[in-house]
């Protein structure tokens, strides 16, 4: 294939794609911050003193003081704060089974307010992951956008010749600019174009250069996700509850004995282990640890202990470090894809180079609207905006694109307004 072909399949991908692959880019940038905004706009969640990673928490005491002021509500987990700076989250159930959130001060354990379980956090998950579709074919239709990811990324080495050369080709841009900002006042509108055009083309490359590694992870790990949901999924072999069996209707709320019994049998057996949550199962028999021990980039469940919730006695368990390289690819995924994993600086590092993957989408769709006034294809110069190119140039591909945002949309108003 020519150069000129390469580039004529990198523009049909990301210009015709543009719409829903930005916005899928958009709420995924912000969903590696959507703890954040709920930080900002819940200040039960803004902590007064800052929990490290690896700090030990007296978690019977946190169930302890919720099982006090809430008796009639069921806890689903206890979650470690995911940023030093916020409070321990309880998910719960009201009497009508609603969940909500309840939040504590890791130190002291005093309630410090609550939070509707449609937070931020819930809002871009299911927007980016599902676009609020049911998830088989929600992760299929963004999961064939990882594949469209996968060919610009291929697209772009054919394009954009030697381009380890220009990483740091800020003068390129530089000059450019200028050019663009010192224009005659009688230069035509085509020359015009092809002057503001070489600009953004510059600083596209530029940009796009620097952020090729997370096009990469992203590309890949949202094509995994879409092989997971037709049969590539790993499944863990279950653990089984050979210590005793009791009825769901003997438990008549989280045990606090069994609970300091698990986390003591862990600082006995599993020194180096950090607990990050604390579930109980649906029948309230058994107590789930997840946390983080020796692996790298794998998530909490990885490491699961089970424990039976009367008793507290150790059922059994999985290490991380112990899995299958299949198992291993599958946990992987997610702190990859978000930048969840190690320090939590890396989900801002992924948020600042996801704006970069948006602007990249955006300023694609500019540089075709700079080209076509270029080559005098624009009737109307002056009076054609780029966002009339896209819905012109698009032609019938733009339809599929805005039925599944309208989709979108009208699910999240149901879901997160009237309900």
């Amino acid at each position: 294939m020519t150069q000129k072909n390469w580039f004529s399949l990198h523009h049909w991908a990301g210009f015709h794609l543009s719409l829903l692959l930005s916005f899928v880019l958009v709420t995924g940038t912000f969903a590696t911050i959507s703890t954040d905004l709920d930080w900002l706009t819940n200040s039960a969640i803004r902590a007064e003193h800052q929990v490290t990673d690896d700090q030990k928490l007296n978690w019977p005491a946190l169930l302890t003081r919720v099982n006090y002021h809430f008796p009639e509500t069921k806890i689903d987990s206890i979650n470690r704060p995911q940023l030093p700076w916020h409070n321990i989250e309880v998910i719960a159930r009201d009497i009508e089974g609603e969940r909500f959130r309840i939040y504590l001060d890791a130190f002291d354990h005093r309630i410090t307010g609550e939070g509707l379980w449609l937070n931020w956090q819930r809002f871009f998950r299911q927007v980016h992951r599902h676009l609020m579709l049911p998830t088989q074919w929600g992760i299929t239709i963004v999961g064939l956008l990882g594949l469209a990811m996968l060919l610009l990324f291929i697209t772009s080495f054919y394009i954009y010749r030697h381009w380890w050369r220009y990483f740091f080709a800020f003068g390129r841009i530089k000059s450019s600019f200028n050019a663009s900002k010192t224009l005659a006042p009688a230069t035509t509108p085509r020359k015009e174009a092809s002057t503001k055009r070489l600009f953004w083309a510059e600083l596209h490359k530029l940009i796009g250069l620097w952020s090729l590694w997370l096009v990469l992870i992203i590309s890949l790990t949202g094509t995994w996700y879409l092989a997971e949901k037709w049969g590539a999924n790993a499944s863990y072999p279950t653990i089984e509850n050979s210590v005793t069996t009791v009825s769901s209707t003997d438990i008549t709320s989280s045990s606090t004995t069994a609970l300091s019994k698990a986390v003591e049998y862990l600082s006995t057996h599993n020194p180096h282990y950090i607990i990050n949550q604390i579930r109980f199962t649906p029948d309230q028999q058994r107590i789930e640890i997840d946390g983080q021990e020796h692996a790298l980039l794998v998530r909490d469940r990885a490491n699961k202990k089970v424990f039976d919730s009367l008793s507290g006695e150790y059922i059994g368990g999985r290490e991380g470090d112990k899995l299958n390289w299949h198992l291993r690819i599958s946990e992987a995924a997610d702190p990859l894809h978000f930048g969840t994993f190690s320090s939590w600086i890396y989900r801002y590092v992924w948020f600042v180079f996801g704006l970069a993957l948006s602007f990249l989408s955006f300023s694609g769709i500019y540089m075709y609207f700079l080209r076509l006034r270029q080559t005098g294809k624009l009737k109307n110069v002056e009076e054609t905006s780029a966002l009339r190119i896209l819905w012109l140039k698009t032609h019938w591909v733009k339809w599929p694109s805005i039925t599944l945002l309208i989709i979108c949309t009208a699910l999240v108003f149901i879901d997160f307004v009237i309900r």
